[in-house]
């Protein structure tokens, strides 16, 4: 055999050799992914781009008159206001009513005011059976005005209490927080943190900590023309929205190599490392103490509390389990959520676990009985629940008269030094002007 023959056959045989253990990586990447999907880990780029789809909801708003209904730009989104429908009629000042409610507060009622998502909303019953509505049936010495929004964070929460609640002087402010909250409050676009959201086309502002307080991440869509140019340069867009989202931070873009498995598990591999560095939850499932959501979650809580002291108004926290917590009760684990109730008691802020109430009603805890569609919100009959422990609670604290509970406004507000207004507070009105 020629030296060039030799030569070529050693080529040959080091190409197939190099095949074959490149074909073998690719394999057992294969198998790597068949196993995290098993754990429950899925190959789940994020969008560089805008489906069709929602393009075509964002070119139907901006065809609205006015254009954008529903957006809010500060807070992202609100309930359209004078909406009449079947189940939900919102008021012109964009509360969940069937009336309008004056500045002012009858002298001879206690007027509650609840913040919070579609749990605070009581999306998925009419109003008659929200929680806000059965309370007010309950003990007609309540008003209660149902501030909630399908799909907000605790910081929308806040922000819509500073944008709108503060100018009806309630005596008692209720601050809803679904479990899954946690999340929320590191996003900007719905659809970054779950391909379920991919109608929800508003972006939203959210909070960040700087040396140890809150700073106001503006909402990064404000105008129409925001949105016409999102529509017409989505990729750039999305990549500037992306710049405060966690999400997109820990996540990956598609990409020309995905159908290669090595591409994908390495894609699924670094974002695994990212999500450990910096977790929303531990691996019992439960909220990650040390971590920046936390932090974040429990700041957002107390600058909340806080405002609402310093409006002469007394806040009392309501936690909503979903599906998860009923399922993590049933197997009898730890609620999650454990320690963001750890946190309020250290705090001495006032709050109620709706856990509690539905297991002191059915220790079995009927959750096909307490809760409606594939969101887990509460059915009327939940609602109910919900309503009568917050009113025995109410009754068995003695905030049941206005004099009392500006009393007690005034005294935790000295006792935790509310005095001046917080930080975030002045942010969102500079942002609101």
């Amino acid at each position: 055999m020629s030296s060039l023959k030799r030569i070529t056959h050693q080529v040959l045989l080091y190409l197939t050799l190099s095949c074959l253990v490149y074909v073998g990586f690719e394999g057992v990447c294969y198998i790597g992914l068949i196993v995290v999907r098993e754990k429950g880990v899925e190959f789940n780029p994020l969008p560089s781009a805008l489906s069709q789809e929602q393009k075509n909801l964002i070119t139907a708003r901006l065809g609205d008159s006015p254009p954008l209904r529903g957006h809010h730009s500060v807070l992202g989104w609100i309930p359209t206001p004078n909406t009449l429908s079947k189940d939900v009629r919102i008021n012109s000042q964009g509360i969940r009513s069937a009336h309008d409610y004056s500045r002012g507060v009858d002298p001879k009622l206690v007027r509650v005011s609840a913040f919070g998502d579609s749990f605070t909303f009581g999306s998925d019953v009419d109003n008659q059976s929200t929680w806000e509505y059965q309370l007010e049936v309950q003990d007609a010495r309540f008003e209660v005005l149902n501030f909630g929004v399908g799909a907000y964070g605790l910081d929308q929460a806040y922000l819509r209490y500073v944008q709108d609640g503060v100018r009806f002087k309630p005596d008692i402010v209720v601050i809803g927080f679904m479990s899954e909250n946690i999340y929320r409050n590191l996003n900007v676009f719905r659809p970054f943190y779950s391909s379920t959201y991919q109608t929800s086309i508003y972006t939203k502002p959210r909070f960040s900590i700087e040396n140890g307080n809150l700073s106001l991440v503006m909402n990064p869509l404000t105008t129409v023309d925001d949105y016409r140019r999102l529509v017409t340069n989505d990729e750039a867009v999305l990549r500037e929205i992306g710049d405060k989202d966690y999400f997109y931070q820990a996540g990956y873009l598609a990409g020309p190599m995905d159908r290669l498995p090595s591409v994908r598990l390495l894609k699924v591999a670094i974002r695994s490392v990212k999500e450990r560095l910096n977790p929303v939850v531990t691996k019992e499932g439960a909220y990650a103490v040390s971590s920046e959501p936390f932090a974040l979650t429990t700041t957002i809580f107390d600058e909340f509390h806080c405002a609402v002291l310093q409006h002469e108004s007394l806040p009392v926290i309501i936690v909503y389990p979903d599906l998860g917590d009923f399922a993590r009760y049933h197997s009898h684990r730890p609620r999650r959520y454990e320690p963001l109730l750890e946190h309020f008691k250290s705090q001495g802020f006032r709050y109620l676990d709706v856990l509690d109430a539905f297991i002191a009603r059915d220790p079995h805890v009927p959750v096909d009985r307490l809760t409606i569609g594939r969101w887990g919100h509460y059915s009327q009959f939940g609602n109910e629940v919900v309503a009568k422990y917050l009113l025995r609670y109410l009754n068995d604290q003695g905030l049941v008269v206005r004099d009392v509970i500006k009393t007690f406004a005034r005294d935790i507000r000295e006792k935790h030094n509310c005095h001046l207004t917080p930080t975030v507070e002045t942010s969102a009105e500079v942002g609101v002007s």
